[in-house]
Parts: structure tokens; C-alpha cells; sequence
């Protein structure tokens, strides 16, 4: 009956669907909406009806849908996911439902009407683990959902939140009070003569008469003081106070410290007060003694926890105690801004303020947010953290804790949890006044997996001031500041800059950055002599450049991602809160030198990609201004600058240095902008060394980041590279998504490792292309424009040298003797059969065969699930430097080409790496196998043939010792070494024929 009635469910009622689906779950939704249901339907009809709200704790519609497919069509989440069908069975509802996982497990799920997270609720118990692999151990459903419920009713605590109520009427005012006048009214004002009557003439209104205004004038230079003198010629209550230009605050204390009265106002200017305003006030103020009273109408803050929080506040329309405030120090003189909050929350540490229902003219509209100092998290953030405590805490030296704001996007939190190294680290993800879904996700995640925790910050604060949340709940003796635009490490990094940092003298420690292409972002800070801003250290440079410096010191860190000692954190008071975001471990870097905790240093072999460029125009701007004041305030002096001898060891020279404009809108000259530091520099010129020094660009067809690390492509590169770096040439492999830096202009030699893509060469370079694979791709036009052009396959050269009139030159593919030799495994110790290598996305032909025979083929590889039983898959990929062992104990390994590389003849790579092993290899028929590999390489047409030879002794092949003869001259004709050789002896003399 059940399943008749899914089958009836209508897809228009939202409700029922839910229902249906068994995707509602009562205590969940009640949770997140405050309250209890009687029943499950009650339950799904208020998740309809309140919007935003998560019917289930393994169903997040924020999850689901980036561009929010259900939106656009009107639907509910529920009904688009369940109405989506065959797409459905592919997409995850929640970060811990795979439905891959499902469906191994439950074949039959893929039919289910509601798709497979019903199918698995339905047969899933409390105890039943979470069908994920992002979860470094097991979690069972029911240990999830009770995290789940608790992270929502916990959001619903924090942000749900009811307001305080207002105290009113006014009650009558005392007969006598305590001094007259009863009331200072504080005025600061600059330049601001056309406010002063209006605003003045407000007060002089007022129904209450016994006040004494005290007017500071900041050293106006229009008519602002002249103004308020001759009003206050007319009116003896009024006292003008001449100073120098200071800050607003120092303006406000001057005008305290002439005050009398037991009460204080403040009124800025170009505020008006009604006629019963100040009565009012002071009225509730001597009716409840309350050393701060507020006009809590609007939006204002009306509570310590308001306040904090991040109401606005509206001093101007609150009456505080004199000697409260002369206990607290009055206002803040280093506060650049925020000084009225700052100073609210001093008064109420002890006591809240009292808010009273009395009616004021509009208030100020809410001033923008700019990218200038945050004073606002400055202030915000001395109530969220006790540095005290934090230093008094003991810490795990063997503990690193990774500190990351969380940023909007909810996928990127969930990336860095499943990242988390099982040992020896924590990660301390610190939200900050997110959406519901985020919170849920983060909080719930976190409270599962060992080492994560999840701090929530009420308050919208900085990325800075959120951060110093984090350091001070950090419990290692290390701690990792992440921004959030940080991916997770490819490889782990944590441990080895925590070994940076231990040593002595350094303070901070920063990643190589890279942006999304592979190309270097940051490696530091740099300044000039007479340019407070900074230049990010080899900015555009291709990484091998980072590398060849190696670990050096910089003036001070410029990435998302920095390491320094927790003590060290703790002891500046972690990150200036006043930075949004950018540039705040820059000047964390300069005020640790300044105190001599250390230097700052980068490690190259430590990398990060950054998702986002360093900052936008405007973050740039704000951030260096709050940066000048640090630089040439004294609190951080940059050392001198080591980056032109840094580029040296590159085999870079500094030519110049130019300032670099950078403007929130280029197109006006009026818009903010800045001036950044730049060096010019070019190559130097190597090839008159000995040996001759060249700059190469090695460009390949894999994609960035952990796309391409598997690609063949990749490990070919890296592979050339290194043995071109043996011959004392300088290289960076550039992947597809890096060949248009604009650093390539100062390489010598452009090689293409011609793959899939097409490459244009490059002016003014030696531009080099070698076809490796998929010569089908290649056209006559394409190898005329390049100045040496090389092919895998001798017969393949020597017939379009023929054809086309440009010289092709035979250079038959390699062997890494590093990683391939036949000492590498004994003989015949390993698999039977081996193939490895990825399917391609085609049931390959080897394979294919080897399994259609009945062999026993063990099989390592990727997307081969296609084609072939999941258990038949010895695993998803072998590390390159593995591979060898592999080859080399094998008994027969097996081989095969793209169609175009087996008619054309292109000796794939696999080859010359087994036969370096010594293997037995089968392999598609290709021409010239005997004269390259001796007999190591047995074609093989079809599958009777293939039965034939796969089976012992492997009569068809020579023994063990005639193998390892013909593997060491493999090594020592065809190693990446001896084709290095050949490539830089054929540049070299091609570069000074142009000469």
C-alpha cells in the first residue's frame, strides 16, 4: 500500500511529497522553527510555509542546486529533487549522502520513486553508518542526527533572538536634583558652520531648561566657531572650547572634563532633539539609576547583548552618568571610529543599559561599509576575546590548530572538515552570523568529526576579528590562520610549517600561493625604500622559480594561509581586527619582527591555491591604508629588500622598479586608487655559461590542480623537467590553464609536449614541439611554426618530413631510470597480469582482451567502473614512483595505444617504463618493437594469441638475465636524461644561429 501510494503522490502538493518521501523529520524542523508537532504532516505543512527552513538533517536544499533550479521554476526543493529522475540518482542531497554509496549497497535504490536518500531511510537504523567517504571514520545516522537538531536549535538560540522590551512612560521628575544644571550636553564640531543654529536651537527647545552645553571646536576653518560664539553671546548656558585639529573622540573628553552636571548628552551635529527629550531621559535616569539610558525606538541596540551583537548606536539620543564614565576613562582616543559602542559597552560590563520608550526625530542612516579600518570589529572584538585567558591556557606542542572564518560558501567549509589529518591537527572553523544552512552544516559536521570544532560569533565582524575568536580557543602549540579563500592542501603542509616556526628566530611562516592556473600568486610581502605598500613576492612567476629559491625570509606573510607559534599569536594579540581581511598577517608579520618574535619566512615546497585573486581593487585600497599607518607609524618596520638577490638565484635580474596604479574604477581619475611597488625584471642571459643555462617553459595539456596530477602528460613533464634541471636549465611546467602568463616572455625556450591541445609558440622564443601522442590532431600548419619540432615515432617523421617539407625529427618517448629499473622488484614475485593505467573513458583494448580470455588481470586505474566489476579493480591508481616495483615483479604487463599512436607507430611511454623493469610486456602490434625493445615487447593481434602468451613458462620471451641486459640498455638509450641531453644540445645551437 505504501509504495502504491508514493507512486500516486501528487508533485504540486509540496507537504504530501515530503510526507511520502519519509524526507520530514519532526524534531528537526521543530527545532529549527522553535517549537513542536504533533504530528509529521503538521510538521511538513510549516516547513512549507516558513521558506527557508531544512525538512530533514540529510536534505539541504542550499546543497543541492547552485543556481537554484527550484527558484526559477517556483518549486519547492523537495519536489524539484524528487522530480528530477534520472539526475536525481546522481545528485547528493546533504554532503554526507553519496549516492554512489547507496547504490553499491542497494541496487534496487536506483528505482525508488523519491530517489536514493528515501530508499536508504527506509532501511537505515540509528545505528546504520552514513553512506559518505568525506568522514575520516565511521559516524552512524543517529549519532549525525542528534548533532544535527542540536546545531539548529543552537541557531535558532543565537540569531532567533527576541528583543528586550522598552521601559515607558516617562515617570514625573524629581522636584530637586542632585546639581545644576542637571545635565552637560557634549558638542564636538569641525567645519560644520551651516549645522550649528539648527542644531543648537534644538536643544535651546528643549521643555527641560536646566542643561549646560559644552562646545568643542576641532579647529574648524570656516565660520562654525564664530557661529557658536555669537550664540553663545545670547546664552550664558552655552561654552565654547577652541582646540587644535584632534579626533573625535579627544574633541568629546575635552567637553567632559569641563562638565558639571551628574548627567551627560551627546549632541552631534546636524541632530535635532524633540521638546521632551532630555526630560524624559533624565527622568527615567533618576527613577531608575542607570548609569546609561537610550531611546530605544528602531533598530538601535537596547541591551549589552544588542550591543555586541552589532546594533547600530545612537549616542545621541542617550543620557549617561558622569562618573560612570570618568570610571571607564571616557572615550577611547586610539579608536579611529566605533568610540561611541566601545564606550557603551564599558558602561554596561556590569550592569545593561536601560532602554526607554521615548520618541526621537530620524536617526542617521547607517553609514556604508567601506574597505578602510574597522574600528566597528576592533571594538566588537574586545568583548569576544580574553587574550588573558587565552595566554594563561597550556597548549599541545604536538597539536597543530587550524583557524578558518568560515566564508559565504557552505561546499568550501565542508572541503576543509573532510580534510582534517586524523593526527596531530584540529580545525576551529569560527562562523560568523551565518544562514541557517551553513550554520547547520558546519556546526553538525564538526560535532562528529574528531578534531573539529565549531565556534559561532554573534556578532558580523571582520575576517580578522574572527579569526583572534579562533586563536583563542586554539588548544595547540601551533596554529594555521586560514582565510576562506584557501583550498584545502593537496598535499599535507600543516607539520612542515609547524617545523618552520619552531626554529629559531622565525615568527611566521607562509605557503607558496598559487592561483587556480598553477601560477605563483604570493610569495610574501616586498617593500620598497619609498613605498609604504606592498608588492606580492613573484607575483605571476612560474612555481619552479619559488622553488629555486627555496626557504627564505621575506618582510612579512601575503597569503590566506599562515603558520606561527600560538604563544607568539597570543602575545600581539593575534590579528589587527581593523583589516577586513587582506594584508592582516601582513602587518602581523611586521609587528612580529618589530617585537622581536622573529622573521617571516615562505616555504615553497609547502603550497596553497588560493580560489579568489590576492584582494579586489577595493580590498586592496582599504587595506593598505590601514597597513600605512603600521609601516610608517614605527609598529611594523619592513626590513630591507632582498628580492633582487632572491631573483638571482632564479635567473632573474631587477632592471627597475615602477609604481603600479590601482584603482577601484580605472575608468575615473577621481575614483579611490593606490600606488603599489613593481620590479622590472628580466632574464639572465645563461647561454654562454658552462654548461649553457637556458629558461624553458614545458607546456602540457592536463589541467590545473588535482584535475591533471594524474594525467601521463603530468608525470612525463615532471620527469623531463627534472632531468633538464640535472643539466643546469631552469624550468617551469606550464599546464593548460598557465601557458598564458605573461612571465613567459622572459623564458628562452618554449616546449610543447604536444598532447590534446593545440599550442600557439610564442614570440620572440625558441619554440620547440614534441608529439607525443594523437598524431591525428597535428596539421601541416601547425609544425611550420614552430623552430624544432620532434615526434615519438621514426616512421611517422620520416613521412611527414616527406609530405609537409618541414623537418620533423625522430625522438622516440622515455623512461624515468629514477623510478624504472629492473633492481626495482624480483622477478615474477607480483601479478600475474598487470595493466595500469586509467580507462580513458573507453573499455580499453588490452583489458578488454585480458578479461574476455578468463586471465587473472589485476587492474589499478581510474573510471574504470564502467566496464569492468568493481571487484575486478585492484585499486584506483598507483603513485608513478610505485609503478616500477609493479613492472618489475609482474609476470607479463600489458600495453596498448590510441588507434592513431598504433597505425602511426608512437611507442607509448608504458613501454620504455616496463622494459626498463626488465618486464615481459603484450602489446597491440606497432611497427619497429624489435629494434627498440629486443624482444621484451611481444605483439599480439587477437585473443587466441593473447591466451597463447599470457600463460607460463612465457616461452615467447627471452629469460631473466637476456631481460635485465636489454633493460639496462633501455636505461642507457632512452632515459629522460639522454633526451634532455639531445634537446638542450639542439636549443642551444638554434639560439646562437640566431645570433
Amino acid at each position: 500500500m505504501r509504495a502504491d501510494r508514493r507512486h500516486q503522490a501528487r508533485l504540486d502538493d509540496a507537504a504530501e511529497v515530503l510526507v511520502e518521501s519519509g524526507l520530514v523529520d519532526v524534531d528537526y524542523v521543530g527545532a529549527q522553527l522553535g517549537t513542536t508537532f504533533d504530528s509529521v504532516q503538521e510538521a511538513a505543512r510549516a516547513a512549507v510555509l516558513a521558506g527557508d527552513v531544512s525538512t530533514h538533517p540529510l536534505f539541504e536544499a542550499q546543497w543541492i542546486g547552485r543556481r537554484r533550479s527550484w527558484q526559477r521554476l517556483g518549486q519547492h526543493p523537495v519536489l524539484w529533487y524528487v522530480s528530477e529522475r534520472r539526475r536525481r540518482n546522481r545528485i547528493a542531497p546533504h554532503p554526507l549522502v553519496d549516492p554512489r554509496i547507496v547504490f553499491a549497497a542497494y541496487p534496487e535504490a536506483r528505482h525508488h520513486p523519491y530517489g536514493a536518500l528515501s530508499y536508504w531511510l527506509s532501511v537505515a537504523t540509528p545505528g546504520t553508518p552514513l553512506p559518505t567517504r568525506i568522514l575520516p571514520r565511521k559516524v552512524s545516522w543517529g549519532t549525525y542526527r542528534a548533532a544535527a537538531i542540536e546545531a539548529a536549535a543552537q541557531w535558532r538560540e543565537e540569531v532567533v533572538l527576541a528583543r528586550p522590551e522598552l521601559v515607558g512612560p516617562a515617570p514625573a521628575l524629581p522636584a530637586t536634583l542632585g546639581t545644576s544644571p542637571a545635565v552637560t550636553v557634549v558638542m564636538a564640531t569641525q567645519d560644520a558652520g551651516p549645522l550649528v543654529h539648527r542644531t543648537v536651537e534644538s536643544l535651546q527647545a528643549q521643555s527641560f531648561a536646566d542643561w549646560h552645553l559644552v562646545a568643542v571646536d576641532r579647529g574648524s576653518v570656516d565660520d562654525t566657531a564664530a557661529v557658536l560664539q555669537g550664540m553663545a553671546a545670547f546664552d550664558d548656558r552655552i561654552t565654547i572650547v577652541r582646540e587644535s585639529r584632534c579626533s573625535h573622540a579627544r574633541a568629546l573628553n575635552v567637553a567632559l572634563e569641563h562638565s558639571t552636571a551628574e548627567h551627560v548628552a551627546f549632541l552631534p551635529l546636524g541632530r535635532e532633539w524633540l521638546p521632551d527629550h532630555l526630560a524624559a531621559l533624565l527622568a527615567h535616569a533618576h527613577h531608575s539609576g542607570s548609569a546609561a539610558v537610550v531611546a530605544g525606538p528602531g533598530g538601535v541596540a537596547r541591551s549589552r547583548s544588542e550591543l555586541v551583537g552589532g546594533r547600530p548606536v545612537d549616542l545621541a539620543t542617550g543620557l549617561l552618568r558622569r562618573d560612570a564614565v570618568k570610571d571607564v576613562g571616557g572615550l577611547d582616543e586610539s579608536l579611529g571610529g566605533a568610540a561611541e559602542r566601545d564606550l557603551l559597552l564599558r558602561l554596561t560590563r556590569d550592569h545593561e543599559p536601560l532602554a526607554v520608550d521615548v520618541p526621537v526625530l530620524k536617526r542617521p542612516d547607517p553609514t556604508p561599509p567601506g574597505f578602510g579600518d574597522d574600528w566597528r570589529s576592533v571594538v566588537l572584538e574586545r568583548q569576544l576575546v580574553d587574550w588573558d585567558a587565552a595566554a594563561a591556557r597550556r597548549t599541545d606542542e604536538g597539536l597543530v590548530s587550524h583557524v578558518m572564518p568560515l566564508g559565504p560558501e557552505p561546499r568550501r567549509t565542508v572541503e576543509w572538515l573532510g580534510s582534517v589529518p586524523r593526527e596531530g591537527a584540529e580545525l576551529i572553523l569560527v562562523g560568523v552570523r551565518l544562514r541557517r544552512a551553513h550554520h547547520v552544516l558546519a556546526a553538525s559536521i564538526a560535532a562528529v568529526i574528531a578534531g573539529a570544532r565549531f565556534v559561532s560569533v554573534p556578532a558580523a565582524v571582520s575576517t580578522s576579528a574572527a579569526t583572534n575568536v579562533g586563536i583563542a580557543e586554539a588548544a595547540g602549540s601551533t596554529v594555521l590562520l586560514v582565510r576562506p579563500e584557501a583550498m584545502p592542501p593537496r598535499q599535507p603542509i600543516a607539520e612542515r610549517l609547524a617545523d618552520v616556526v619552531r626554529q629559531d628566530g622565525v615568527a611566521l611562516a607562509q605557503p607558496l600561493v598559487v592561483d587556480l592556473d598553477g601560477v605563483a600568486l604570493s610569495a610574501g610581502a616586498r617593500f620598497s625604500a619609498d613605498n609604504p605598500h606592498p608588492e606580492l613576492f613573484l607575483s605571476g612567476l612560474p612555481t619552479s622559480d619559488a622553488v629555486r629559491i627555496g626557504q627564505c625570509e621575506v618582510a612579512a606573510p601575503a597569503a590566506p594561509l599562515v603558520a606561527l607559534r600560538t604563544e607568539t599569536a597570543v602575545a600581539l594579540r593575534g590579528l589587527s581586527a581593523r583589516f577586513h581581511s587582506v594584508l592582516a598577517e601582513t602587518d602581523l608579520g611586521l609587528r612580529a619582527r618589530q617585537a622581536g618574535h622573529g622573521t617571516s619566512v615562505v616555504v615553497p615546497d609547502a603550497v596553497i591555491t588560493s580560489r579568489t585573486a590576492y584582494a579586489t581593487a577595493e580590498e586592496l585600497i582599504g587595506a593598505t591604508s590601514s597597513l600605512r599607518s603600521t609601516v610608517l607609524g614605527g609598529a611594523g618596520t619592513p626590513p630591507p629588500d632582498r628580492a633582487p638577490e632572491l631573483l638571482r638565484t632564479a635567473g632573474l635580474e631587477v632592471t627597475d622598479q615602477r609604481s603600479r596604479r590601482v584603482s577601484a574604477d580605472p575608468e575615473d581619475r577621481t575614483a579611490p586608487a593606490v600606488l603599489v611597488p613593481e620590479l622590472v625584471v628580466r632574464a639572465i642571459d645563461g647561454i654562454h655559461e658552462s654548461p649553457p643555462r637556458l629558461r624553458w617553459a614545458v607546456d602540457i595539456a592536463a589541467p590545473a590542480a588535482q584535475r591533471g596530477d594524474r594525467w601521463g602528460d603530468t608525470y612525463f613533464a615532471r620527469s623531463l623537467a627534472d632531468a633538464l634541471e640535472r643539466r643546469g636549465q631552469h624550468v617551469a611546467i606550464d599546464r593548460r590553464d598557465a601557458r598564458e602568463r605573461d612571465s613567459r616572455d622572459h623564458d628562452d625556450v618554449l616546449l610543447v609536449l604536444r598532447g590534446l591541445d593545440r599550442v600557439a609558440p610564442r614570440p620572440g622564443l625558441l619554440n620547440v614541439e614534441w608529439i607525443i601522442s594523437h598524431p591525428d590532431m597535428i596539421a601541416p600548419d601547425e609544425v611550420a611554426g614552430f623552430d624544432l619540432v620532434y615526434a615519438a615515432s621514426t616512421s611517422w617523421s620520416e613521412r611527414v618530413t616527406r609530405e609537409w617539407g618541414t623537418t620533423v625529427r625522430p625522438l622516440l618517448q622515455c623512461t624515468d631510470t629514477r623510478w624504472f629499473h629492473p633492481d626495482r622488484a624480483e622477478p615474477d614475485t607480483g601479478p600475474a597480469l598487470l595493466f595500469v593505467g586509467n580507462s580513458r573513458g573507453v573499455y580499453r583494448y588490452a583489458v578488454r582482451s585480458a578479461l574476455a580470455i578468463g586471465a587473472d588481470l589485476t587492474l589499478h586505474g581510474n573510471d574504470w567502473t564502467e566496464f569492468v566489476d568493481r571487484d575486478q579493480i585492484a585499486s584506483g591508481g598507483v603513485a608513478n614512483e610505485e609503478v616500477g616495483a609493479l613492472y618489475a615483479s609482474a609476470g607479463i604487463v600489458l600495453n596498448d595505444h590510441h588507434l592513431d599512436m598504433r597505425r602511426d607507430s608512437f611507442a607509448s611511454n608504458r613501454l620504455f617504463d616496463a622494459a626498463a623493469c626488465g618486464a615481459r610486456i603484450l602489446s597491440d602490434r606497432i611497427d619497429g618493437l624489435e629494434e627498440t625493445f629486443s624482444g621484451l615487447v611481444v605483439p599480439f593481434d587477437n585473443e587466441h594469441e593473447l591466451a597463447r602468451l599470457v600463460k607460463p613458462p612465457y616461452e615467447a620471451f627471452p629469460d631473466d638475465a637476456t631481460r635485465r641486459e636489454i633493460a639496462m640498455r633501455i636505461i642507457a638509450e632512452h632515459s629522460f636524461d639522454k633526451r634532455a641531453e639531445r634537446l638542450v644540445d639542439d636549443a642551444v645551437r638554434a639560439l646562437l644561429a640566431r645570433r
